[in-house]
């Protein structure tokens, strides 16, 4: 699931750093979308 949200946030246009810090701050049981969304939001926060 982490590498599938990692590419979406590559192809949105993240750097690896700051997707694979982004994904480090999510729970790890949660579905692609739900990650995705998460992510986005701790990247909006920086």
């Amino acid at each position: 699931v982490s590498t599938e949200i990692l590419q979406a946030l590559l192809a949105l246009g993240y750097s690896d750093k700051e997707a694979v810090l982004a994904i480090k701050q999510i729970p790890t049981d949660v579905s692609v979308s739900d990650g995705i969304r998460a992510a986005l939001k701790t990247l909006s926060k920086a």
